[in-house]
């Protein structure tokens, strides 16, 4: 008998000592397995499955296994990569950078500040946002980020046709709308035991580039997943906090070991090395008033032709072709089927 990763996966689901059989058993034993006293257990256990797999295809809802191209490549260099992920919406693009924004159910109005705008700042700048769409600064690190227009993952300990908290649901639905992915390693309509959440953790953590930690307690689900990514070699970004506050015990410990405070929201671009809007104007070599009138119009545009150029900054055709032939040259904006655009 052929071991595949389907037969792996189900009997990790399908209780403790069928899996410490498996793994125990060599390739030629697992024919003998199938034959013995745990045969009926075993074939129900697999028809549950299987019909799990029907309820996810009914729901329209992907199968992602660790095989297909498609796969975080992140999520893949962790030690314990979930065998499947089911998915509903997108999955990140394949160069897209991605950081985690998690924080306390409990957290203060200025946690829940500080991660609606960590969460907003990255998606402006093109980074993804990944957390577990729980109560507190996870739901506004997911909302801050839709609100600067980024591509937001929420990753579940419940399956991933299972809005877990209910209350959330709004936001689930506004995620996927907007482009976004929702996953899980659980079965369609696992409701989500307490078990789940440390594991749905190294997910979290292991599909992002560095996990941003916002507000934590020293023992909280938080820090196991700092603790996680700090294992997994990510980068830990904590937000340092008043020392009197029970949220900020486990950021400012972290600091402490050695992850890197954010001093601003910005210093998280900074950290992950991404040029902001004013540090790439600053780089551009002197504009004449003309030629900052008609670099503005570009970038508000995105492209135009040059007769759209006249007619929004009010300059003559003369006027307009003089600008880009100088601008051209200064290397600021080129020409492309007829359109002008900003060329940096």
């Amino acid at each position: 008998m052929r071991v595949n990763e389907y037969d792996l996966w189900f009997a990790d689901h399908a209780g403790e000592k069928i899996r410490r059989l498996l793994e125990e058993a060599g390739p030629e034993d697992l024919e003998s397995l199938y034959d013995s006293k745990l045969t009926a257990r075993w074939n129900r256990d697999l028809d549950h499955y299987r019909k799990c797999l029907e309820r996810a295809e009914k729901k329209q809802m992907r199968i992602v296994r660790l095989t297909d191209p498609d796969y975080p490549a992140n999520l893949k260099e962790i030690h314990d990569p979930p065998w499947v992920l089911f998915l509903r919406g997108a999955l990140p693009d394949p160069g897209l950078r991605c950081c985690a924004i998690v924080g306390s159910r409990k957290a203060t109005p200025y946690g829940l500040k500080m991660a609606f705008e960590f969460g907003k700042i990255l998606g402006e700048h093109g980074v993804g946002v990944v957390s577990g769409m729980a109560l507190g600064a996870d739901a506004r690190g997911h909302q801050g980020c839709l609100e600067g227009g980024g591509y937001t993952l929420a990753v579940l300990g419940s399956g991933a046709d299972v809005c877990t908290p209910p209350s959330n649901r709004g936001l689930m639905e506004e995620i996927l709308a907007r482009g976004g992915g929702v996953i899980s390693e659980q079965m369609p309509g696992n409701s989500g035991w307490p078990t789940n959440y440390p594991r749905r953790n190294r997910i979290i953590s292991g599909i992002s580039d560095g996990v941003i930690v916002v507000e934590a307690d020293e023992r909280s689900g938080t820090s196991i997943t700092a603790n996680m990514a700090l294992e997994q070699g990510r980068d830990v970004y904590a937000l340092p906090g008043n020392i009197t506050s029970v949220m900020s015990r486990g950021t400012n410990r972290l600091i402490r070991d050695g992850a890197v405070p954010l001093i601003s929201v910005e210093s998280i671009l900074e950290e992950l090395d991404i040029e902001t809007a004013r540090e790439q104007e600053d780089k551009l070599p002197p504009l004449g008033k003309d030629e900052e009138i008609v670099y503005r119009t570009l970038k508000q545009t995105g492209m135009a032709a040059a007769d759209e150029l006249c007619a929004l900054t009010g300059k003559t055709p003369g006027e307009v072709a003089g600008l880009l032939g100088v601008m051209e040259i200064k290397g600021l904006v080129l020409r492309s089927g007829g359109k002008i655009m900003i060329a940096k």
